[in-house]
C-alpha cells in the first residue's frame, strides 16, 4: 500500500473528527439556547425559597461553564511542544501543503518555488504531512477535552431545569392555582 495515500487518509480522518467536535459544539450550544428561553419564560413564576436558589444558581453555573467549554472547543488553545521544535529543522520552513504554510510566502512566485522543493523529495512530503496529521490530532485533543466537559455541564444544565420545572409544577399545584404565562 502507497504510504503517502494511508498518511493522506489518516490526515482526512483527522480532519473529519475537528469538523465533528465543531457541530456537536454548535448544536448543544443551541440546544442550551433554546432551553435558556424556556427558562426565562418560565422564570417569573419561579418563587423566591431556598430550593428554587439552589436550582438556579446549578443551572446558571452549568450553563454557563458549558456555554464558555463548547466555545473552547470551536477554538481550543494548543502550546507547541518542545520536542516538536527540535523536529522543525527537518521539515522545510515554508509548508506550502497547508495554509498557514502558504501564507508564510510573500507572493505566489515563491509559493511555486516552496511548492516545486516540495515536491521534489518523497520524504519532505511525508514529513510535512505527518507534522499536519500531529498537529491536528493535538487540536481534536483540545476540541474533544471541551465538547465533552460542555455536553456533560450542559445535560446537567438541562436537568436541573426539567427538575426545576417540575417542581414549580408541584409547587403552584399544592397552592391550588397555575399562574398564567402570557
Amino acid at each position: 500500500m502507497d504510504k503517502l495515500a494511508t498518511i493522506l487518509r489518516i490526515l482526512d480522518n483527522e480532519n473529519r473528527l475537528l469538523e465533528r467536535a465543531d457541530q456537536k459544539s454548535i448544536s448543544m450550544l443551541s440546544i442550551i439556547g433554546v432551553f435558556m428561553v424556556f427558562f426565562i419564560v418560565y422564570c417569573r413564576v419561579i418563587p423566591i425559597n431556598i430550593i428554587t436558589i439552589v436550582f438556579i444558581t446549578i443551572y446558571f453555573l452549568c450553563a454557563l461553564i458549558s456555554i464558555v467549554n463548547l466555545i473552547m472547543a470551536m477554538r481550543p488553545r494548543i502550546r507547541k511542544d518542545e520536542a516538536d521544535e527540535e523536529c522543525a529543522e527537518e521539515v522545510p520552513q515554508g509548508e506550502p501543503a497547508f495554509f498557514t504554510g502558504i501564507c508564510q510566502f510573500p507572493n505566489v512566485a515563491a509559493y511555486k518555488k516552496g511548492l516545486d522543493i516540495m515536491m521534489k523529495d518523497d520524504e519532505s512530503i511525508m514529513n510535512i504531512y505527518i507534522k499536519q496529521i500531529y498537529s491536528v490530532a493535538m487540536i481534536n485533543v483540545a476540541k474533544y477535552k471541551h465538547v465533552q466537559r460542555g455536553i456533560f455541564l450542559g445535560i446537567i444544565a438541562l436537568a436541573v431545569e426539567l427538575v426545576t420545572i417540575v417542581y414549580l409544577f408541584i409547587y403552584h399545584q399544592g397552592l391550588g392555582h397555575f399562574p398564567p404565562i402570557e
